[in-house]
C-alpha cells in the first residue's frame, strides 16, 4: 500500500524544525514515502509481468492477449476515478487559493474540465487527476515494451541481463532524460523486477545472519535516500535495496523477518491496494478542501501533526470503504473478462 506524502497538503518545510513535533513528523514522511512505495511497485510489476509473460506464446495471438488483460487490469479503476473527478469538477467545484495550501496542493484542479481534457487525461497525455496517475502511464509504457525485454531476458546467463540493466540504468541518467517525459527514465526498474529469477540461488543462499544484519540498515537507507538526494538517484537506490528484499521475501525461507507481511492486515490491504493506490489521492484532496473552507481557523502551522494523523486516518477510512466497492464491482470484473478472454483467445 503506497501511502502519499500527505504532509505536503501543508506548505511548511518540516525538516528545518528541530522540536518533537517536526521530528515526529519526519519520521511520519520517511515511514510513508511513497517515492519508495513505487520504486518498489515497479519492481514488483517487472516480476509479476514476467510470470505473465511465460504463460503466453510470443505470437500475435499470445501478444495480443497479454496485451488485452493489461489494458482490462489498469484501465477500468482509472476510467471511474478520472470520471467522478471530471464530474466532480463540472458539478460545483470552483478552484480556490487557501492560506495554508502549500504549491503542490495547489497545483492541482487548477484547469478547466473539458471534454477535450478529459480525453488528453483518458489516454495519458495529460495526468492531472490524480496525484499518482502519471505511474500508471509508466506502467503501460512498460508493458507495451515488456515482450521485448521478455524475449532479451530468456537468454542464457546472467551476465547479459546484468549488461542490460546497465545500460538502462545508464540511459536514465542519458539519453531518456528527456524535458517534459520522464516516464522512460524507469524502465530499468521493470527489468530488474523481471530478471529476478535468474538470481534464485542467489537469494537462497545468502545466509539468515546477513539479511538480519543488514535489513535494518537497508529499510532507513531505502526510507532516506530520496530525502537527502534526489528523485532519480534515490529512486536508482531504491530499486537496488527493493531488488534484494523483494528476492529475499520471495525466495529465501530461512529468515522470519518480513512473515509480518503475512498478517491478515497486511493481506487485506494487499488485495485491494490497487484500487486504494488510485482512490486515496481523490479522498485526500477532497478531504483537504473541505477541511481548508470549513475550519480556516485551526492552528495548521502550529498543530500541523495532529491535524495531519486526523486527516490521514480519516482518508485512509473513506478510502478503504470506496476501494472495497471499486475492488469488488469494478476491479475484479475486468480481471476476470481479461482472463475469460484469455481463454477464448488461446483455443481459436
Amino acid at each position: 500500500m503506497a501511502i502519499p506524502a500527505y504532509a505536503n497538503v501543508w506548505g511548511q518545510n518540516y525538516l528545518v524544525f528541530q522540536n518533537l513535533q517536526a521530528k515526529i513528523q519526519q519520521l511520519i514522511m520517511l515511514i510513508g514515502n511513497g517515492g519508495a512505495a513505487v520504486t518498489m511497485f515497479f519492481l514488483l510489476s517487472g516480476l509479476v509481468l514476467g510470470q505473465s509473460m511465460s504463460r503466453v506464446e510470443f505470437s500475435f495471438k499470445g501478444l495480443l492477449s497479454f496485451y488485452t488483460k493489461r489494458i482490462l487490469r489498469l484501465y477500468p479503476v482509472y476510467i471511474f476515478i478520472i470520471l467522478i473527478t471530471a464530474i466532480y469538477m463540472r458539478v460545483g467545484f470552483r478552484y480556490q487559493m487557501f492560506p495554508f495550501a502549500s504549491d503542490w496542493y495547489l497545483w492541482w484542479m487548477n484547469f478547466q474540465m473539458t471534454i477535450k481534457e478529459l480525453i488528453y487525461n483518458f489516454f495519458f497525455i495529460h495526468v492531472y487527476l490524480g496525484g499518482v496517475t502519471w505511474t500508471l502511464r509508466v506502467i503501460l509504457i512498460a508493458s507495451f515494451i515488456f515482450p521485448v525485454f521478455y524475449q532479451i531476458s530468456k537468454k542464457p546467463g546472467r551476465l547479459t541481463s546484468l549488461i542490460l540493466s546497465l545500460f538502462l540504468i545508464i540511459a536514465s541518467f542519458t539519453i531518456f532524460d528527456i524535458n517534459g517525459f520522464r516516464d522512460l527514465r524507469y524502465l530499468y526498474m521493470f527489468y530488474l523486477g523481471l530478471i529476478l529469477p535468474k538470481f534464485k540461488s542467489l537469494f537462497v543462499a545468502i545466509p539468515s545472519w546477513i539479511i538480519y544484519s543488514l535489513v535494518p540498515f537497508s529499510l532507513i537507507l531505502l526510507l532516506a535516500i530520496r530525502y537527502t538526494t534526489d528523485e532519480y538517484f534515490g529512486g536508482l537506490v531504491e530499486s537496488i535495496i527493493s531488488w534484494f528484499i523483494i528476492g529475499i521475501i520471495v525466495y529465501n525461507g530461512k529468515t522470519k523477518i518480513f512473515d509480518f507481511l503475512n498478517q491478515k492486515t497486511f493481506l487485506f490491504f494487499g488485495k485491494i491496494s490497487y484500487s486504494l493506490y488510485l482512490v486515496h489521492f481523490t479522498v485526500l484532496y477532497i478531504l483537504a478542501r473541505l477541511m481548508f473552507s470549513w475550519l480556516p481557523n485551526l492552528p495548521y502551522s502550529g498543530s500541523y501533526l495532529p491535524i495531519h494523523m486526523a486527516l490521514f486516518v480519516l482518508s485512509l477510512f473513506i478510502a478503504t470503504l470506496v476501494s472495497l466497492f471499486v475492488h469488488h464491482y469494478i476491479e475484479i470484473p475486468s480481471l476476470q473478462m481479461g482472463n475469460a478472454i484469455n481463454r477464448k483467445l488461446q483455443k481459436s
